[in-house]
């Protein structure tokens, strides 16, 4: 009888464990494709979708390169959530490449408005003689915008519940929490930039054109060929006679990016430089957009402040 009762057990252990297996298994399966979208998708699923974000932490989402490992992930995945806008401009090459045909691209930019290129301080840049024969002069910056992190979201969550509606309560709860931080990030930016007069914006590459509109920043403009190449001392005496022009006081540099030209900028203007974030690189985190938009926002405020 003892025997009879261990197999019993050992059967029913068995099965427990095989509909554990099977239960890890039946997760939906969810490729983002850098920082923000991880954090997005990852506040919305908590540990209900197996979540990865697709490019290396120090990687640059705008030319990265994919390996043929990057493939076996895509060919795994059930989502890959991008944030379009002609950021991923090597997601078609790897879609092609890996011939999944159950995945579901997301792209979290859909409905959104885009805004043109921001203005660069040195004409007939590399990127300009790009965009004269394509005609790709759309700014795909979108998540640095608090209200627009909103949309993404909110694309993000239909996906999701279209893909896995078993799951859909739990992942509506979870988003309008998550919904609810963002409008207090936004909240944040508002009062902030209200009670400061001058937010004249000088940065490194043209990511913020919907945060300076977002909030009333008189954006300048950007130096998006550099450091790849020095100005030629004609132009960087312009640069300098237009940031003295418009009384700026602070220059900003960004996360990845050298800030020895914007020290020399500095040196001759009289300016100090900051340092803001873009949100490219970095190690996948649920609270990571919210965080370093908060820093962001501390850095302006300080760099700002009467």
């Amino acid at each position: 009888m003892k025997n009879k009762i261990c197999r019993i057990s050992s059967v029913l252990l068995l099965c427990a464990v095989f509909a554990g297996s099977a239960g890890a298994a039946e997760k939906l399966k969810v490729l983002t494709s850098f920082l923000p979208m991880y954090a997005h998708t990852k506040s919305i699923t908590g540990d209900l979708a197996d979540v990865q974000m697709f490019i290396d932490k120090d990687a640059d989402p705008h030319d990265y390169e994919f390996k043929p490992s990057d493939v076996k992930k895509v060919l795994a995945a059930d989502l890959f959530i991008a944030n379009g806008a002609g950021l991923e401009i090597w997601l078609k090459g790897l879609l092609e490449k890996s011939g999944n045909p159950k995945l579901k691209v997301v792209n979290t930019s859909e409905g959104i408005s885009l805004m043109d290129n921001p203005k660069e301080f040195f004409k007939g840049s590399a990127r300009e003689e790009e965009e004269a024969n394509d005609g790709s002069n759309k700014n795909p910056h979108v998540w640095l915008d608090p209200v627009l992190a909103q949309r993404q979201t909110e694309n993000i969550l239909a996906a999701l519940v279209q893909a896995d509606p078993k799951n859909a309560d739990a992942y509506k709860k979870n988003a309008e929490a998550y919904l609810v931080k963002l409008k207090k990030l936004d909240e944040g930016y508002r009062s902030a930039m209200d009670k400061l007069a001058n937010k004249n914006l000088v940065t490194f590459h043209d990511a913020f054109p919907y945060l300076a509109k977002r909030y009333g920043f008189n954006y300048l403009g950007c130096i998006a060929q550099f450091p790849e190449q020095d100005p030629k001392p004609g132009e960087l005496k312009s640069l300098v006679q237009l940031i003295q022009k418009n009384h700026v006081k602070v220059i900003f540099a960004e996360n990845g990016y050298s800030p020895k030209l914007l020290s020399e900028v500095a040196k001759q203007t009289g300016a100090t430089v900051s340092e803001i974030d873009t949100l490219e690189i970095g190690t996948p985190d649920a609270n990571a957009y919210l965080k370093r938009m908060g820093d962001n926002l501390a850095s302006f405020e300080k760099a700002w402040k009467p």
